[in-house]
Order: structure tokens, then C-alpha cells, then sequence
């Protein structure tokens, strides 16, 4: 696993060098180091979280079922993968719309959001809290699957290559694939700074449930601004005060805001 990741990010790493979207950003853009920091970190609670707690549950699951067999157990690799990735990612869509609706979430939420450069490095910022919320959230359907350790594996695989895609500093469009995969084109406008414009894109790897509930956005511009509406206090270069930035005692930001439409029709 940690050879795949570690390809997955020398593959954005040469890609951002070559076809970079936003020309001049540096390498070490602000906050770059301090993301250096979440890599080990967010590796150890995937592998905690969504290898051994996913053991965990599957054997919860072997014996509060009927017969001990889950509902994925007798179907081929591709098929399991299948059904975990449509099942996990509708359940992170309605959580992110979660996050950005209620106020205690956002405040996690806001880890995430507060690159104010983004490139695939910037997909590993998060708060610790909210990843072990995530985690134990939605991962439960894995009670009742027992899905093979080959099927979470590709899971995980196809999670982080969408994560890293969607953060990229590349000049890379999706085009038609959009209206089934998140790109960087979809993924760009939710980390839009301006709060009305971020609340769209919720998706994680796949769009449908975007276009499917009404939230998906697409155009042919980009963003001016990432960020937070807090970015002028916000910590760029202390993981640890980023990580205490979300109990500040001022008021909350507002994580919801009434949508602005980008027009799909211009994508």
C-alpha cells in the first residue's frame, strides 16, 4: 500500500512540474512543510482505521449475521470494490454536506479548507478529529459486507488517487468524465474562498451524487481565491496550532451559505 501512495504521489508530483494549472506556484508554497507533517500521520490512522478497524468490523459482522456470512463475501474482488466505493462515497457526500452545515463540523472542516495554495500535497490536510469521525462513521457498512482485504485495497487505492487528483496544481480537465467522477475542475470551486461559491462539489470520488441531488458545479474558469473566511489568522506553519485553530473561542464561521451557481453548461 505504501508503495502505491508513495507512486501515486511522485505521478502529481512530475505532473505539477510539467502542466501546472497556476504558473509561479512554488513548490514550497505556504504551508507545504507543515502538510509534510499530516503525511505519516493520515497514513497511520488509513491503515489503523481503514485496514484494521475494517478487520475489526468485518469479524463484528461474521458473528452478529445470520449464517456468519456478509453481504459482499461470495461476490469476485471488482464486484466487492464496487459496491464499497458507491456505498462509502454516498455516505461521505451526505457527511461533507454535514460539515459545512453544522457549525462544530466546519470548525474540524476547516483544516481542509484553509490551503490557500492548493496542489496534491494539500489533500492530506485534516483534522485528526474529523478523519476518526469519518472513519468510524463510514466505515459501520463494513459489519454487514466483509469485504476482502484485495477489495479495500483498491478502495483505498482509487480514494487517494482522487484525492491527490482533485487537489493538483495541474492544467488537467475531466471533460464528459465529470458527470461520473470528481475532477480538479469540480473539486477546485468547493475550496473556493467565498463561502457562497465553496457550496457545491461534495463528492469524493464519484460526481454522480452531486449531479444526482443537485449540488454539482462546472466552468471553465477557476477560483481567484482558496481558503477560509478566517484566512488572515489562520496558521499556514504550525500543525499544532492549525489543529487548536478549531476550538478558537471566537464566533464560528459560517460553513453554509446560500449556493451561487457556476454554470455546467459553459464546462
Amino acid at each position: 500500500m505504501l508503495k502505491i501512495f508513495g507512486g501515486i504521489a511522485a505521478l502529481f508530483f512530475l505532473a505539477e512540474r510539467i502542466w501546472p494549472m497556476r504558473k509561479g506556484q512554488p513548490i514550497f508554497r505556504r504551508g507545504a512543510i507543515t502538510d509534510g507533517f499530516y503525511i505519516p500521520l493520515h497514513y497511520a490512522m488509513r491503515v489503523a482505521f481503514s485496514f484494521l478497524l475494517a478487520d475489526a468490523l468485518t469479524d463484528a459482522g461474521r458473528h452478529l449475521l445470520p449464517g456468519g456470512r456478509g453481504l459482499l463475501a461470495d461476490l469476485p474482488v471488482w464486484a466487492q470494490a464496487t459496491v464499497v466505493l458507491l456505498t462509502l462515497d454516498f455516505l461521505f457526500y451526505w457527511m461533507h454536506r454535514a460539515k459545512h452545515r453544522w457549525h462544530w463540523w466546519w470548525r474540524l472542516h476547516e483544516t481542509h479548507h484553509s490551503s490557500v495554495d492548493l496542489d496534491f500535497l494539500a489533500s492530506v490536510r485534516f483534522h485528526p478529529l474529523e478523519k476518526m469521525i469519518d472513519r468510524l462513521v463510514f466505515l459501520l457498512p463494513l459489519t454487514v459486507f466483509e469485504a476482502s482485504e484485495p477489495a479495500l485495497l483498491i478502495w483505498s487505492t482509487i480514494d487517494v488517487f482522487f484525492g491527490m487528483l482533485n487537489h493538483a496544481n495541474v492544467r488537467f480537465r475531466l471533460g464528459p468524465l465529470a458527470y461520473i467522477f470528481v475532477g480538479p475542475e469540480m473539486h477546485r470551486w468547493h475550496h473556493a474562498r467565498d463561502p457562497a461559491r465553496r457550496e457545491v462539489n461534495f463528492s469524493n470520488n464519484l460526481s454522480i451524487f452531486d449531479w444526482m441531488f443537485g449540488t454539482a458545479a462546472l466552468a471553465k474558469d477557476d477560483p481567484t481565491e482558496f481558503g477560509i473566511d478566517d484566512q488572515d489568522g489562520y496558521p499556514q506553519n504550525n500543525i499544532l496550532r492549525q489543529w487548536m485553530f478549531a476550538f478558537r473561542p471566537q464566533a464560528p464561521a459560517a460553513g453554509r451559505a446560500e449556493p451561487v451557481a457556476v454554470d455546467a453548461r459553459s464546462a
